[in-house]
């Protein structure tokens, strides 16, 4: 398919040899062919997420294929990089599907593929430094704050997922409840 397409050479997924002091792929052009076929099989996926069962178990030959050793120092070829990638979407918790009723789960969406994309692209960590991931991440606390008719002195956090969130509101509540105060 077009996941595969442009050069099937060794090294960084593919793309090529990498000096020793850069990730960078040697041919960019590859990358971003692969990229878009990704893009746009991941983008299917989800158009089709209504149709079908909700949720499908890993196959065997899956689960013995992801216990695979290292893979060479240069890298998978790029071909088979991409095939094992799209392999793995129709495995997924099923929470994309509009009849998924499993457990408290975020569900997919296409509107968070974009931005997961240039999150992903930017690498960002909120934890400090002056760089536009922690303006967006206090705009979305802001907006929050609005939504839920909280006080624009409110704190707020976001977080990795409902488990993280849960263990930091514990803790909240048991500090509240032995009057321990963080200022």
């Amino acid at each position: 398919g077009g996941a595969t397409s442009g050069s099937d050479a060794g090294g960084a997924g593919g793309m090529g040899s990498l000096s020793p002091t850069s990730l960078d792929p040697a041919d960019w052009a590859t990358l971003r062919a692969s990229a878009h076929a990704v893009l746009d099989a991941s983008l299917d996926k989800l158009e089709a997420a209504s149709e079908g069962r909700v949720w499908t178990p890993v196959p065997d030959d899956l689960k013995e294929a992801l216990r695979a050793p290292v893979p060479p120092e240069d890298g998978l070829a790029h071909g088979e990089l991409c095939e094992r990638l799209l392999a793995l979407l129709p495995y997924g918790a099923g929470n994309t599907h509009p009849r998924f009723f499993g457990w408290v789960h975020g569900s997919g969406s296409p509107g968070g593929v974009l931005p997961e994309l240039v999150g992903a692209a930017m690498n960002a960590n909120c934890g400090g430094r002056d760089h536009v991931g922690i303006y967006v991440e206090r705009q979305v606390l802001t907006w929050c704050k609005e939504m839920m008719g909280f006080p624009a002195s409110a704190g707020g956090l976001l977080v990795s997922g409902t488990s993280m969130a849960t263990v930091l509101a514990l803790k909240a509540a048991r500090d509240a409840r032995l009057g321990f105060d963080a200022s």
